[in-house]
């Protein structure tokens, strides 16, 4: 096989040229996916990814991140840090030097620290800081989306009576108004001259997220999955969705049962059946490099292979409802 095909969500526009050369020239589907993820973390202007990505409730930075190969299956996932820029590389060290598949928190940053990654103090753009103030301060950046003063309350005071707070206030119906705007993830999914699939993803989760919630990126089968029989699939939107329906490996069993349109498009429609609000897109590729994505609002995603190098932006298949 000499047949590469490299794919990725929307923020993967102005870095997929870098996967892309990586596969053109011989290298693996592994490679590629890392350095392309590497290349979203550090984008400063991305606040859904990397350490510069949105604050939890108390303004802290967690971040999410999984990676997998689909020849052996083996699989490698972080969640929850938050004093290291790049997750996407922590995890693939996690596959590779560990028993396990997944590290979170303290124990993720042990790791990371002990194999020589870096720390780093805090965001290298303090903007976001002043938009996690704004937004306590109920100022604009939410489009005018109130923030109340319970909300401001369970920031400052997280560790004080947090269960009467909730059981006074709508916390969920205020977070899902939210999360309609501020989440987001990047994906990548590549195929190399040998026939290796791999599949990455990364983000710093929903804004003002529960401090220690983790979403689907970092689990293996509701974010992401890849079997290099079947094709891969990875998952961008609302994490909590993702999980209960195990979403990535369903897209996967849907490749094994029909064409790349049809299984990105019967996952959606299970989002759909639970009737119940939150941002899905799902992004697959399969054994044979064809690419397709669907979601149940107007997006896009960016495919580059050997036939067509030029980089494409391509909408995803479109399904609000049944």
């Amino acid at each position: 096989m000499n047949k590469w095909v490299i794919c990725g969500t929307r923020n993967t526009y102005t870095y997929i040229e870098k996967g892309r050369d990586i596969l053109n020239a011989g290298g693996s589907a592994i490679d590629a996916v890392e350095e392309v993820i590497k290349l979203v973390e550090l984008n400063p202007n991305d606040w859904s990814v990397g350490f510069n990505g949105f604050p939890n409730l108390l303004g802290k930075i967690e971040l999410d991140a999984s990676i997998m190969v689909g020849s052996t299956r083996k699989a490698g996932a972080v969640a929850g840090i938050s004093n290291y820029v790049h997750a996407i590389s922590i995890a693939r060290k996690v596959m590779e030097l560990t028993p396990h598949v997944l590290l979170v928190g303290d124990g993720a940053e042990l790791f990371a620290h002990s194999i020589g990654f870096k720390k780093v103090d805090g965001p290298s753009d303090g903007s976001l800081i002043q938009y996690y103030n704004n937004i306590m301060e109920g100022k604009d950046l939410l489009d005018g989306l109130e923030v109340p003063q319970e909300i401001k309350d369970l920031a400052w005071r997280y560790d004080r009576n947090l269960k009467d707070r909730l059981s006074t206030f709508d916390y969920k119906g205020w977070y899902n108004e939210l999360s309609k705007e501020y989440h987001g993830t990047v994906n990548v999914i590549a195929m190399d001259k040998t026939g290796e699939i791999c599949s990455g993803v990364s983000t710093s989760g929903l804004a003002l997220k529960f401090p220690g919630r983790a979403g689907d990126s970092p689990i293996i089968g509701a974010g992401n999955y890849c079997d290099s029989r079947f094709g891969a699939a990875t998952i961008v939107g609302n994490g909590e969705l993702a999980i209960r329906l195990g979403t990535a490996k369903e897209t996967v069993n849907n490749l094994s049962n029909g064409d790349v349109d049809d299984a990105v498009n019967q996952s959606i429609k299970e989002v759909l059946e639970l009737k119940e609000r939150g941002i899905i897109q799902v992004l697959a590729m399969d054994q044979e490099g064809n690419v397709s994505a669907c979601s149940n609002q107007s997006l896009h995603y960016i495919l580059s292979s050997s036939e067509n190098p030029d980089i494409e932006r391509i909408d995803t298949l479109l399904l609000k409802e049944l």
